[in-house]
């Protein structure tokens, strides 16, 4: 490779048979400001198949990727590196300064809490640290702990601070910690002092109501802490007890760049839904998606940028599927949001029967007549699963949700 700053070795679990290998390496060109990729000779030799971005790092000997985003940064690494609370941290800890590249916070962050099946190191042989995670139990101290780092008030437990501290690595930008109950990891996010209303609340009746609508959304559980707290906590799609599985952003499929880019040409249903069928995931995926797209008008969810969508690689298949629906979390303003962040049609976000109709065949729905059965189809099951999701939801909240929800599909159903 040409001669660089600093060299990262890029570690993979196997699909297989869960073994640690070295897939490749990753070094950034301080004078050129470039990272490179570069699959490792004795991973290709191996005969292993699995490219850790189908998209834009395909196996190839002895070729040398370069990154086009994220400062120098491959989207797949990318997807490795925590968000904005990780970095957060990441910078107090570390002293990391503002505006530092992103591959800082990947060598930076711990493979512990990493999304995905990727870890990295400064060794060519992986070394994959093994650190327990916070048991269900704790869920209340974690909470609690999570909103004091976001405050930057004194530990309430100082073993639970270190903990947090050492292993930021999830994205997003809301704190949150991984829990273990079982084989099962949990993901929580606790309502903060800042927030306009109760969004780990929202997210969670969002959840359950689409998955009592019939798609496939990751399972939730809402925990009162308190008078004045509240967590949620998401079931990790990601994880399978200690296995790890690999995983890809929606960003990462459509070659875009998210936070950072001002232009999102690129943040596409139908584009991505073309992406599901370019790795080889199953057309029912795509009609997953199209279903989705529609969820997230009806509930007012214009949060939904391409790091909101994610695929998985099924060992037992052998090929990547979309992954349950997450982040899914109803705008609280009471003005219902007219677009969504993601293109429903080309060069249009905002949400009209036509418009979310338009780019039907590019979901797998080849005639007209059959999008509009679908389309129309998911607005009764939406509509339907509204009040057993929404049990237990306080009613202003309630009322908020009802009423978007009513206008919205008078809307798509062309009313």
């Amino acid at each position: 490779m040409a001669s660089t700053s600093d060299r990262i070795y890029v570690y993979l679990q196997r699909p297989d048979t869960g073994n640690w290998v070295t897939v490749g390496r990753y070094a950034f060109d301080a004078a050129l400001k470039t990272g490179r990729f570069l699959y490792a000779p004795s991973y290709l030799d191996a005969g292993l198949a699995w490219s850790i971005d189908p998209v834009g790092l395909p196996l190839r000997a002895s070729h040398e990727w370069e990154a086009p985003r994220y400062g120098g940064l491959h989207d797949a690494l990318r997807d490795a590196c925590p968000d904005a609370w990780g970095r957060a941290v990441l910078r107090k800890e570390h002293g990391i300064p503002e505006g530092a590249p992103d591959w800082r916070f990947l060598i930076a962050s711990s493979n512990a809490e990493r999304w995905g099946a990727l870890a990295v190191g400064t060794r060519p042989a992986p070394s994959i640290a093994q650190i327990a995670s916070p048991t269900l139990p704790q869920l209340d101290t974690l909470a609690r702990e999570l909103v004091a780092i976001s405050q930057h008030a004194p530990p309430i437990d100082v073993r639970m601070r270190k903990r947090l501290v050492a292993t930021p690595s999830m994205g997003g930008a809301r704190p949150k910690a991984t829990v273990r109950d079982g084989d099962q990891y949990w993901l929580v996010k606790p309502y903060l002092p800042s927030d306009v209303d109760n969004i780990p609340l929202l997210e969670h009746t969002a959840q359950r109501w689409g998955r009592l609508a019939g798609l496939d959304f990751a399972l939730t559980e809402y925990h009162a802490i308190g008078p004045a707290l509240g967590a949620v906590r998401v079931l990790r799609f990601d994880r399978n007890g200690d296995r790890r599985l690999m995983a890809l952003s929606g960003a990462t499929l459509l070659e875009t760049e998210y936070p950072g880019q001002t232009v999102p040409a690129q943040w596409s249903y139908p584009r991505l839904a073309e992406e599901l069928l370019r790795i080889g995931a199953p057309p029912d995926d795509r009609i997953e998606l199209f279903g989705r797209m529609i969820f997230n008008a009806v509930c007012g969810n214009d949060d939904d940028h391409p790091r909101n969508h994610a695929v998985v690689f099924h060992p037992a298949e052998r090929r990547w599927r979309l992954s349950p629906a997450f982040d899914v979390v109803p705008n609280p303003d009471p003005d219902s949001p007219a677009a969504l962040a993601m293109q429903v049609a080309t060069g249009t976000t905002a949400i009209s029967r036509a418009s979310v109709l338009a780019d039907h065949a590019r979901f797998g729905i080849r005639a007209r007549q059959d999008a509009e059965e679908c389309l129309d189809g998911l607005l009764g099951r939406i509509e339907g699963a509204f009040q057993a999701a929404a049990h237990g939801v306080p009613s202003a909240l309630r009322a908020l949700l009802e009423k978007r929800m009513r206008e919205r599909i008078g809307l798509l159903r062309g009313r």
